[in-house]
């Protein structure tokens, strides 16, 4: 029965979930055919999309696996070997800065990149500031900030000589889409490298590029459908410097979305120094999604050499030394060469799309060969057939390690991803089953009843919708909940603008002070550092580069004096940065606090509408004998404020004279007592040395402190508008929501009641059958829900790991 329908593998449940949607879509469409006549066949029909919607769901489901390279390890060469084509721009330097989206979809003919109009809207902004800055300051200061990027300062003439951001939301072909994302690419990391932190657009997108494009159909019919659903998440790693990974808002919601994320490791550079490194920098990464979920890709594999790890230790020294995962599952751990896949890759997808293609015409035979062929490859090839080298790219794709990787990584997908889908689409399916089981099941049992009795009920229903909507408008506690929520959020927000809020000293610590030579006043009273609990996060000093401490001199008067204007213009940069981040760090904490304070407010709310509701959802149970439950969800409201815009302060060129003291010089003289003035002799002599005129600028870090505290109170003034907001209208729509999914409830069981009377003045033949349409109806209804209540549970020990 019920247990032999189930099937041993997500595979075989995912076929048997859409066998029975289409089942429910099928009995669906007939009741709403065989009650066309009447309201409720409307109904029905609604039911019916929406089974074909989720159906739609389930066969297509989104396999997304997430791409992280801590270090520089091959990672866009791997993601371009699953494509099967030079799709993703690469260089030695760290080139990936902004998340990529690759959908993988069999019908496309040439890949395509999308941008949304968000992703528009923020670089071009982005590239604007850098247009003015150029115009500002001069291309040459700017050049000499980055002057260690060619790449960089090849972007900045083409932002000087550019009208308009050159970017378009549609872009076709490999060669145009690779230009597009690296020019996006290079635009955030000019920001990173000069530093300006607020116009990054990593920190203000919310949304990401995506492509969608063909794949080599390398696994065969069955692995290539599933491949289908595939999507890739290329997401930023270090920068050329090896920070840390940059899990900003827009790459840990990318992450959180995957379902696996695959680490690239490099196998030419495992050992204990590049370990500690290693773990450092994915460390963001396992603390957003734990282990897991965390696959290991050791690339370059085919480099290893006699005295090299084996690839059992390989495995060990992952697992024990990077301390990636907490289990002795070492199937987690895969070896690649993601250049011999490139290569076989792009030669299979070039031979798949061009059948009958010459080798000479061939843009990816030489690069096949020199990988497969050996150091004779040249000659070899000119002896070579066209099936001698698809065997040798065979060959190459079984030696690379990609196919049980992608065997492996693709079932894990489908089993995280399925159950939460298939146990999604089966409850919506179940609960229309359970309402048309309730229709016709009253609608059945009413035919036959008195009209008077049936009337009564009518009545009885309509009464508990009037009461249930005097219920609604006396809830004065939902006003008492809202206004304590308010003010202890009030509370939360006032002590976050007092904490943010730095002053000049907040930029210095007495370590610095006492030991630093370019701190030389030493009357200013220094404090201990003043939020010890914002994650050790560094003061000021401690942060800045070393290039600009050994030049820093700081007055008492609150004015930092440096030698160059361009050190004056890195010094408020930095400064500007530091205080961003600091603050940024304050927010963070806060939006948690909230968030915590609305919950328990949701909590509240809930367990007293139920206790307001609970009467009349009674008396409708008692009366009709069926149970119907609606609970409410307050989402947690959006807090995020705009980002903050912190103006610099005015660098100040100024114009002193420093006084040299007096020198000594030696002067010749006559003297009559010196040879009768006749012979000469030398006398040492002191002189006033020339006052030296000297150019100096300074930053005003009291200038700077009152802009930042601005900008802070304007950011805590943007969370309270947003909390403003969400209690006047979420927190009042989820209310509405709460007493509409009742009221539907009760108008439900008296539109089926007030169906039957009007049943009953059909003529005895229709009488007849409706009966049949209805008798027909339930047992099937019956049966599906059975179904689908098996196929829930088994979803759910796949949830569970069973």
């Amino acid at each position: 029965m019920v247990s032999d329908i189930l099937k041993p593998n997500v595979h075989e449940l995912q076929k048997d979930v859409i066998e029975l949607l289409g089942q429910i879509s099928t009995l669906m469409n007939y009741a709403s055919t065989a009650l066309g006549s009447d309201s409720s066949g409307a109904k029905y029909r609604e039911f019916q999309q929406e089974v074909l919607e989720v159906a739609r769901n389930v066969e297509d489901l989104e396999l997304r696996m997430a791409i992280v390279a801590p270090m520089k390890a091959g990672k866009s060469t791997i993601i371009n070997a699953i494509v099967g084509q030079d799709l993703l721009p690469s260089r030695n330097a760290a080139m990936t800065t902004l998340p990529t989206e690759i959908f993988f979809n069999a019908e496309v003919t040439e890949p395509t990149l999308t941008l949304s109009a968000e992703i528009l809207s923020v670089f071009q902004e982005t590239f604007l500031f850098f247009k003015s800055q150029i115009k500002e300051l001069g291309a040459e200061q700017m050049q000499e900030k980055i002057s260690q990027y060619p790449h960089l300062i090849e972007l900045l003439q083409q932002i000087q000589d550019t009208v308009g951001f050159p970017t378009h939301a549609r872009t076709s072909g490999r060669k145009e889409i690779v230009k597009a994302l690296t020019g996006l690419n290079d635009i955030i990391r000019l920001c990173s490298t000069i530093s300006i932190p607020s116009k990054d657009p990593l920190v203000q997108l919310t949304e990401v590029p995506y492509i969608e494009t063909n794949f080599w159909r390398f696994q065969g019919t069955q692995q290539s459908e599933r491949l289908g659903n595939l999507v890739i998440v290329d997401t930023p790693g270090p920068n050329e410097a090896g920070e840390n990974l940059r899990l900003t808002a827009v790459v840990a919601e990318q992450l959180r979305k995957s379902s696996i994320v695959l680490i690239v490791l490099d196998f030419t550079q495992l050992n204990n120094k590049a370990a500690e490194e290693v773990k450092k920098q994915v460390q963001p990464v396992i603390e957003l999604l734990g282990k897991e979920n965390l696959y290991v890709l050791v690339n370059k594999a085919d480099q290893r050499r006699k005295g090299d790890m084996t690839p059992e230790q390989v495995k060990e020294f992952v697992f024990a030394d990077l301390g990636l995962s907490e289990s002795s599952d070492t199937d987690r751990v895969f070896e690649v060469s993601a250049i011999r896949a490139f290569s076989a890759a792009t030669f299979m997808l070039e031979l798949q799309q061009r059948p009958g293609i010459a080798i000479a015409d061939m843009e990816t035979a030489e690069a096949l060969a020199q990988e497969a062929l050996g150091a004779r490859w040249e000659a070899k090839l000119r002896k070579a057939s066209i099936e001698d080298l698809q065997e040798e790219a065979d060959y190459l794709w079984e030696e690379s390690g990609f196919k049980p990787l992608l065997d492996k990584a693709i079932n894990a997908l489908m089993e995280s991803a399925a159950p939460r889908t298939m146990r999604s689409a089966l409850n919506l399916c179940r609960n229309r089953l359970l309402e048309l089981q309730d229709d016709l099941g009253l609608r059945s049992k009413a035919f036959y009843e008195q009209a008077e009795k049936l009337q009564n009920e009518v009545d009885a229903l309509d009464a508990d919708l009037s009461h249930l909507e005097l219920c609604r408008n006396r809830l004065r506690e939902v006003d008492k909940i809202r206004g304590g929520l308010q003010h202890n959020l009030n509370e939360i927000l006032e002590l976050l603008k007092n904490e943010a809020k730095v002053s000049i000293q907040d930029y210095f610590v007495e370590e610095d002070y006492n030991q630093a030579d370019f701190l030389k006043k030493t009357d200013i009273k220094m404090r201990e550092v003043f939020l010890t609990n914002i994650a050790d996060f560094e003061i000021f000093p401690k942060w800045l580069s070393r290039r600009l401490k050994s030049k820093l001199e700081y007055k008492t008067s609150g004015v930092v004096e440096l030698q160059s204007e361009g050190e004056a213009e890195d010094f408020s940069t930095q400064a500007i940065s530091w205080a961003q981040q600091r603050a940024e760090s304050l927010l963070s904490s806060v939006r948690q606090e909230t968030g915590k304070e609305i919950e328990k407010a949701r909590i509240g709310l809930t367990n007293f509408l139920k206790k307001e509701t609970k009467p009349i959802i009674a008396r409708a149970r008692n009366r009709l004998k069926e149970a119907f439950d609606v609970d409410l969800v307050l989402p947690p409201p959006s807090l995020e404020s705009d980002d903050m815009a912190l103006a610099k302060p005015h660098v100040r060129s100024q114009t002193r004279y420093v006084n040299q003291g007096y020198g000594t010089r030696k002067i010749k003289k006559r003297a009559w007592y010196h040879w009768l003035w006749v012979v000469p002799f030398e006398e040492t002599e002191r002189f006033k040395i020339p006052d030296k005129k000297e150019n100096y600028y300074t930053v005003s870090l009291e200038e700077l402190v009152t802009k930042i505290n601005k900008s802070i109170e304007a950011s805590v003034n943007s969370i309270n508008q947003g909390i403003t907001k969400y209690l006047d209208e979420d927190f009042q729509q989820r209310i509405d929501i709460f007493f509409e999914g009742l009221d539907t409830y009760l108008r439900n069981y008296r539109d089926s009641l007030k169906q039957a009377q009007a049943d009953q003045q059909l003529s005895l033949e229709e009488k007849k059958k409706l009966v049949e349409q209805l008798s027909s109806l339930v047992p099937k209804a019956t049966e599906h829900i059975k179904k689908a209540d098996a196929y829930i549970e088994r979803t759910n020990q796949f949830m569970r790991g069973e």
